[in-house]
Order: C-alpha cells, then sequence, then structure tokens
C-alpha cells in the first residue's frame, strides 16, 4: 500500500472516529444546557422563595404594628373618658390623633406588602411549573446521551482501534503533518483533485478550491509514496481512483 493509500485509509478512519464522537459530544452538549438552565431557574425559585418569605414577615411585622397601634388609640380614649382637665383631654387626643395618622400609613404600608405577597406567591408558583417542564426536558436529554451512548459506544471503540492501526502504518514524519493538519481543519487533513477542465488541464483543490498547478497533479499521479499538498492551504492532495484512471489512460 502506498503512503497515498495509506494516508488515505487513515483519512477515512479519521472522519469516522469524529464523526461519531461529534454525535456523543453534540448530545452531552444539549444534556449540559439543559442541567445548567435547570439550575438557574432553581436558583431564581430559590430567591423567589426567600423573598416572599421576608415580605410576609415584614407585612405580619405591620399588621402587628398596627394592632398595637389600635389598642394603644382604645386604651387613651378610655383614658380620655375618665379626665377631669380639658388640657389633659386635649394632650390625650392630640396623640389619639397622632396615632391614627400612624396606623394609617402602617396599614398602607402592609396593605402594599401583602400585595406583594401575592405577587411573590403567583411567581413562586410559575417558576415551579417551569422547572417541572425543564425537568423534563433534562430527562430527555439524559435519555439521548444515553441511547447515544449504547449506539455508539462499541462502535467508536472499534473505530478507534482501527484508526490507532491506521496511523502505526504511516511513516513518523507523514502521520506528523497529517495530524497537524487534521487538527487545524477539524479533521480535514486530505482534499480531493477537483476536475475543472481536462482539455485544458485545469484541476482545483477541493478544500480551499484554488487551482492547482498541474505539476501537482502530476506528482499525485507519478510520486505515491510522497506527500504532494496544496500550495494555497497545504492540506494532503490525494485523488479517486476514477479519475487517476482516467487521466493515467489519457497519457
Amino acid at each position: 500500500m502506498s503512503l497515498q493509500e495509506q494516508l488515505h485509509e487513515l483519512f477515512l478512519l479519521d472522519q469516522q472516529l469524529r464523526g461519531l464522537r461529534n454525535r456523543l459530544d453534540a448530545g452531552q452538549s444539549r444534556q449540559r444546557a439543559q442541567q445548567n438552565k435547570l439550575v438557574q431557574l432553581q436558583q431564581q425559585q430559590q430567591e423567589l422563595s426567600h423573598q416572599l418569605r421576608q415580605t410576609q414577615v415584614n407585612a405580619q411585622t405591620l399588621e402587628k404594628q398596627s394592632g398595637e397601634m389600635e389598642a394603644r388609640i382604645n386604651e387613651l380614649r378610655g383614658r380620655m373618658n375618665n379626665v377631669t382637665s380639658n388640657k389633659e383631654y386635649s394632650a390625650l387626643l392630640v396623640e389619639v390623633n397622632t396615632l391614627k395618622v400612624d396606623k394609617s400609613k402602617i396599614e398602607d404600608q402592609a396593605l402594599e406588602q401583602m400585595n406583594e405577597v401575592d405577587t411573590l406567591k403567583q411567581r413562586v408558583t410559575d417558576i415551579e411549573q417551569k422547572i417541572d417542564d425543564q425537568k423534563k426536558l433534562v430527562s430527555g436529554a439524559d435519555n439521548e446521551v444515553d441511547s447515544a451512548r449504547a449506539e455508539v459506544g462499541d462502535r467508536l471503540d472499534e473505530v478507534a482501534s482501527k484508526r490507532q492501526a491506521a496511523a502505526e502504518k504511516v511513516p513518523a514524519d507523514a502521520r506528523a503533518v497529517f495530524e497537524r493538519l487534521a487538527d487545524s481543519y477539524e479533521g480535514e487533513a486530505l482534499a480531493e483533485v477537483e476536475e475543472a477542465n481536462r482539455r485544458r488541464m485545469e484541476y482545483n483543490c477541493g478544500g480551499c478550491y484554488m487551482s492547482l498547478p498541474i505539476e501537482r497533479v502530476n506528482g499525485i499521479m507519478m510520486r505515491t509514496n510522497e506527500l504532494v499538498t496544496c500550495p494555497n492551504c497545504n492540506r494532503i492532495l490525494y485523488m479517486k481512483p476514477e479519475l487517476k484512471s482516467a487521466l493515467s489512460g489519457a497519457k
């Protein structure tokens, strides 16, 4: 097997392996995204629940203050019925009126807090529903990953083993070039030679779509144990057997 054939075999196995890994990675990525969204919703629920409890405490405190003021007003009214001087009566009346104003303000604040309690209760209910819905999405994503692992797992190990065996057949220097290009181009280390016009001997790189010098095309035909690369993108060039056969017959 020539170097070009070894590299093409490695290229095909590398693509298979990357495809299987990408499928599993995509499912895991969706799983993480759904889980992260669930965590965010649960954090919002905790914050709203804390805010609700605090608002309920504030409302209860204000209601207690209002009740204490009402008791004080009733006490003062009782004393007013028993006073004997206008001065003392007037002083008690001023205090009663002041307390009534303050009590009215407290009651308004308490009403605002109770309205806020109702609003927060509805928000908590809404987010709890969102959490339930999100848990279903998380469960679906978990099932998708489990399914992908079950389907891809054995195949992934098999292809990885074949890729390793194919890589070991390639000379170290050529393998290093392949691995570097595979990392740079997300697995597209090789590029097919595409025929644009045979009569005018025009050919393009299938990776970057730039024109190829005819000597590069001839190099693939004649030097099968050498790396022939695109002068523009540096991908390793290969030619389909049909085109190679057609060009060989044309010479």
